[in-house]
């Protein structure tokens, strides 16, 4: 079903181009809307005019990033992704009708990210259609390449002249963490508000796509766009005016404000049922809904939570899925096709956005605004006639989120929801009432309102100088990586080998292993790493000195490497006439398990 918000965005972007201007576009539309075949459309105007030879989609999330690569890639006929990994995604109609106006096959497709899917991963973004996470572009765009992490001489401007001579999407940009109010982690924001900063200024044809945005996070970003010298373009879903009554352009202020009355009428159709819960009362409501023949969704803040809650309940209910980010490749993908089938499926907040899953009732711990406001998109996907649940259960954030933010938005849903005196509309953004609903845009920009985007001022200016400089050297390069650990996280993302028996490849290295910080493994290394006295197990790659030969092999190292685990594995090992470079830490045996993944 084409969206009119859609046909709008495209007539856009050929009126931009026409006019001899680059597009730079903020698109806000509801979860589930269809945004995603729009950067598919937005490659095809800028491709056909000559301004972009590629097109590079950046995804916050491996799973949504896998997702939407695989869906391409069966829209294209399959291959060898098709046959092994991607069948289960099955084919989407509306990305099949996008791909149709560009010229190109399965072998222009390509992505990077951790998880090997076939033979078309491409660490230098040298495809015309590539599906990427944020970690691997921003690696890239930072001038230190992921498929040359560990060189001291790396190749830095291949991927940043993809980059550079490609149609940018950033995707779901509500993901990259600017919650208004704080919460301790800002290196994710501040890598993403540079990278915008850094396209505009480049002129790089450029398409943000969101659900709604914190009106504080709207306003950085437009404001970053206009001190580059270029002019943003804001499409947003609003319930104001009705977008079929406006022409197919933007007006002056390069901006348009609309609702989809055929998408508004199909959401008013779910009765919502918004209640605060206690911890204790979770159970009830689950064995209520459930006798019912409600399916129930279940989102926890942490993965500790998820486990504990998934153990609890799977006495009381045999069909009941969980799922959480440390899972290795292969058990994930069994985990959410058992959660698509669960009556009841308990997840973290890897299902936030882009995974095609779809409940009746929603029960979550209280969080930011926006995550509970994306949780709410996992259920009435279909806006079928009817009541949808959420549940949200009292909490201080889990030292996830904000705690204040936390706080104030429970009392806020408390206060309006207590004697039903609103129902809480939680798929249509409005700052006005819906039908005799409130929206949740409005309780988001009032529990908001007075608080300011955080981002790590230093850090800006140490990432904007790496990517704008036009000389740097590698040891300036590596110097910022000790420094902050990370170019882009707070620590740096590194495998955990939870496999029974040595691998034989690396395709089986990285589907046996599951990332985690490396604050994470640093503070439980005692219960997580295998020992061997003073040592750790590590897997490594070892090479004869002119790298003719090499295996795979189980390698010990000082277990005070800890102190500083980034230079394992940024640097090579020389032993007996052979190169050893560390590719994973080892767990311990019993640290996994298929049934609730790697806990401590």
């Amino acid at each position: 079903m084409a969206r009119i918000l859609n046909e709008l965005f495209i007539d856009t972007v050929e009126k931009i181009v026409k006019s001899g201007e680059v597009p730079i576009i903020i698109y806000e539309a509801p979860t589930g809307y269809g945004k995603t075949t729009s950067s598919i459309s937005f490659y095809s105007v800028t491709s056909r005019y000559g301004i972009a030879s590629s097109l590079i989609h950046v995804l916050p999330m491996r799973s949504i990033a896998i997702e939407l690569y695989c869906k391409i890639a069966n829209a294209l006929g399959g291959g060898e992704a098709a046959s092994k990994y991607c069948e289960e995604f099955g084919r989407d109609a509306a990305i099949e009708r996008a791909l149709a106006d560009l010229d190109i096959s399965l072998a222009d497709v390509g992505y990077q990210f951790m998880d090997p899917i076939d033979s078309s991963k491409s660490p230098f973004f040298l495809k015309t259609l590539l599906i990427t996470t944020f970690n691997s572009f921003f690696h890239n765009l930072a001038r230190v390449p992921v498929g040359e992490f560990r060189k001291y001489r790396r190749h830095y401007e291949v991927p940043r002249a993809a980059i550079f001579t490609s149609s940018m999407v950033l995707d779901e940009a509500h993901l990259y963490g600017g919650d208004p109010g704080g919460g301790s982690e800002t290196s994710v924001i501040t890598a993403f508000i540079v990278s915008v900063k850094a396209l505009a200024e480049a002129r790089v044809p450029l398409l943000i796509e969101s659900a709604t945005l914190p009106t504080q996070l709207l306003d950085t970003l437009k404001e970053i766009i206009v001190d580059s010298g270029a002019t943003p373009t804001t499409i947003s879903f609003r319930y104001s005016r009705c977008c079929s009554s406006l022409p197919h352009t933007v007006d002056s202020s390069n901006s348009v404000v609309c609702h989809d009355k055929e998408y508004v009428d199909r959401c008013l159709k779910v009765r919502w049922v918004t209640d605060v819960i206690s911890d204790e009362e979770l159970a009830l409501v689950v064995k209520d809904h459930v006798s019912r023949g409600d399916s129930v969704l279940i989102v926890r803040n942490t993965v500790e939570k998820a486990v504990s809650t998934y153990l609890k309940l799977k006495e009381a209910f045999n069909n009941i899925a969980l799922i959480h980010g440390r899972f290795t490749k292969s058990d994930r993908a069994k985990k959410l096709s058992q959660c698509r089938r669960a009556e009841v499926a308990v997840a973290t907040q890897v299902i936030e956005a882009g995974v095609n899953l779809n409940f009746d009732v929603l029960i979550t711990d209280a969080a930011s605004p926006s995550s509970i406001v994306q949780r709410a998109g996992r259920i009435a996907r279909d806006c079928r006639e009817g009541e949808a649940y959420v549940y949200v259960v009292k909490s201080d954030g889990d030292s996830v989120y904000d705690e204040v933010v936390t706080r104030e938005f429970t009392r806020k849903l408390i206060d309006l929801t207590r004697d039903s005196k609103y129902v809480i509309e939680w798929r249509i953004p409005s700052e006005k009432l819906v039908d005799s609903r409130i929206s949740f845009l409005k309780i988001m920009n009032e529990v908001y309102a007075g608080r300011r985007l955080v981002f790590d001022v230093e850090r800006y200016s140490v990432l904007t100088e790496i990517i704008t400089k036009p000389l740097i050297t590698q040891d300036e390069l590596s110097k910022v990586i000790y420094r902050y650990k990370s170019i882009l996280y707070s620590s740096v993302l590194t495998p955990v080998y939870v496999g029974r028996e040595l691998p034989s490849s690396m395709e089986e290295l990285l589907s046996n292993s599951v990332p985690l910080s490396l604050n994470y493994i640093q503070k439980f290394a005692s219960k997580l790493l295998r020992k061997y006295g003073c040592d750790l197990g590590v897997i490594a790659l070892k090479c004869t000195n002119d790298f003719s030969e090499c295996g795979i092999i189980e390698y010990k190292v000082r277990a005070d490497i800890l102190k500083d685990p980034v230079r394992l594995f940024m640097t090579r090992i020389l032993d007996n006439n052979h190169v050893i470079s560390p590719l994973a830490f080892i767990a311990r045996s019993s640290a996994y398990s298929a049934e609730v993944g790697l806990r401590v």
